[in-house]
């Protein structure tokens, strides 16, 4: 009788044991699998994030501005044909005062360089819109000495697209000049808003 509570005994301890190891095994497990999916706050690779837009037609493609020339655009969807307050044509008239204007400047600063432009586009002492505020006489030295002639770069169109989306490193700013190189006292005496790289920024 001894033998078998004894037996009864030992059974009973070796089956708590086996199933509290089952559990330890279990619940290790879910520990590890919980830990590997990914938590609302962790920030995860988007599939839908595209790269800078690099010529007017990408930059037209992402503010669905009218397409004229459809050669280097692989896509195109018919909501993004819609005509908007912008063209194809503006888009490529900035890039390239951009490019003339701050060309060897920071992102900020090609940036800035495009907001005055568009300040002045919204300005009622100024043209409205982008093609005669560029060239209003006088207005851009890129354009009195050529380099707006030159293909913009991929920065340019960049600098271009986030000025057109709102983005404005002048502060409101509707005129720019190198104090170096500045010979103009009217324009030396206008209260500075800021300075990106080489430009002092002003209204």
């Amino acid at each position: 009788m001894r033998k078998q509570l004894s037996l009864l005994m030992i059974m009973s301890l070796f089956l708590n044991l086996l199933s509290y190891q089952t559990h330890q095994v279990e619940a290790v497990t879910l520990v590890k699998a919980e830990s590997e999916l990914p938590t609302r706050n962790e920030e995860t690779p988007s599939s839908q994030s595209k790269p800078d837009p690099n010529t007017k037609h990408e930059v037209a493609l992402r503010m669905n501005l009218p397409i004229y020339n459809m050669e280097d655009v692989k896509e195109v969807k018919g909501e993004q044909l819609a005509v908007k307050k912008y063209s194809v044509e503006e888009v490529e008239m900035l890039a390239r005062l951009i490019n003339g204007e701050a060309r060897g400047e920071s992102f900020e600063g090609k940036v800035a360089v495009a907001a005055v432009t568009l300040n002045r586009v919204r300005s009622s002492k100024f043209p409205n819109s982008i093609k005669e505020v560029i060239f209003q006489s006088g207005a851009y030295t890129a354009v009195s000495d050529g380099q707006y002639s030159k293909k913009p770069g991929k920065k340019a169109y960049h600098a271009a697209y986030e000025a057109l989306l709102g983005e404005d490193p002048s502060s409101g700013a509707l005129f720019y000049y190198n104090p170096k190189t500045a010979t103009d006292n009217w324009i030396r005496s206008r209260h500075i808003i800021k300075t990106i790289g080489k430009h002092a920024f002003t209204r």
